[in-house]
């Protein structure tokens, strides 16, 4: 049985014994204990609980990701097992990727996230969104959207240089975005009560901080993924220059964005009192619903998992067209 533990409390204490994680409510006078194995993630938004290093480590070499949030249940620290390399040929492939590589690899990813980013919405806007997916997955593989290796912007035309631009990933994903919000966010945002504009990262406030809460607890089940598999998470694909953060893992979430996304519009309309304390439980949920992959389906953590090990076999033998499954809402996103 896979857990989330929630440590809300202000009297809280954590301890190991006996391969049992024991915690306890020094307030409500109760104490429970979870085995290690059984727990997927833990999460942490009080100042005063308490660990012990026993718990603390025992956490960690099982792959159990601690999330410490702050008074505002905004996240702060991130724990996770000390980097030990596990598979040197994976290690040695991520440090030599080719500007090909990683640019096909995200156009995959970036592919597949706006494609979930249209699944959540109709109209029109759907549509657009559809469109920009297949240009952006149509420009890696029929020379469209990219100059290809070797090639300089300098010798083509004013219009196919537009183009070359328009079908970059980045390009698409900032594009695809401008639509996505515009028809997502509203909504939510009249549902809460507050005077957000748009999407505005880093807020810690309103609709803005809840999406930044969901996307933090994804981005911890990815980490955890690319520890257990030996990827070096500093070295990433697209947010290669973003110093002090963890590349890989902001690259390979970007398609799973969308699953926290559902579950907030679930939620803020669903909920007589929308509030980020009760957004906590809801959202570390997400990890725990399932999801639709060619082995059948399996929750989201799992799922997480199966990407992960995917993109493992591809970056040991990639091939022309990217060979990795991504989870998808509706169904696994194929190569």
């Amino acid at each position: 049985m896979s857990r989330i533990i929630h440590i809300l409390g202000p009297q809280f204490s954590l301890r190991l014994a006996l391969k049992q994680l024991h915690i306890a409510d020094k307030a409500a006078g109760t104490e429970q204990t979870v085995p290690i194995e059984d727990i997927s993630a833990l999460v942490c938004a009080s100042a005063t609980a308490v660990f012990t290093a026993g718990a603390l480590r025992a956490l960690a070499e099982a792959n159990v990701p601690v999330l410490i949030c702050d008074e505002q249940f905004q996240p702060a620290a991130l724990t996770l097992p000390y980097y030990r390399a596990t598979d040197t040929d994976l290690i040695r492939a991520q440090a030599t990727w080719t500007a090909e590589f990683r640019d096909a690899a995200f156009r995959h990813i970036i592919t597949a996230k706006v494609r979930a980013q249209g699944s959540l919405l109709h109209g029109h806007t759907a549509e657009a969104l559809a469109g920009i997916a297949d240009r952006c997955a149509a420009g890696q593989y029929r020379g469209q959207g990219t100059a290809g290796p070797g090639k300089s912007l300098a010798r083509v035309t004013v219009g196919r240089r537009e183009l070359l631009h328009a079908d970059t990933p980045a390009a698409s994903e900032s594009r695809a975005a401008r639509l996505y919000w515009h028809r997502f966010l509203p909504p939510l945002v009249a549902r809460l009560g507050t005077t957000e504009k748009g999407r505005v990262p880093g807020t810690r406030l309103g609709v803005n901080g809840m999406l930044d809460y969901g996307y933090a607890i994804l981005r911890s089940a990815v980490l955890r993924s690319l520890a257990c598999r030996g990827f070096i998470a500093a070295l990433g694909l697209h947010h290669t220059s973003r110093a002090g953060t963890h590349a890989l893992a902001d690259d390979l979430m970007e398609p799973l964005r969308p699953f926290m996304d559902a579950a907030l519009r679930d939620f803020m309309l669903k909920t007589d009192a929308p509030e980020m304390k009760a957004w906590m439980g809801a959202a570390a949920g997400v990890l725990l619903q399932p999801v639709p992959m060619k082995t059948g389906k399996v929750r989201l953590l799992h799922a997480i998992d199966l990407y992960v090990q995917s993109f493992a076999s591809h970056v040991l033998k990639p091939a022309a067209r990217p060979a990795f499954t991504i989870p998808h809402r509706g169904t696994a996103t194929p190569a």
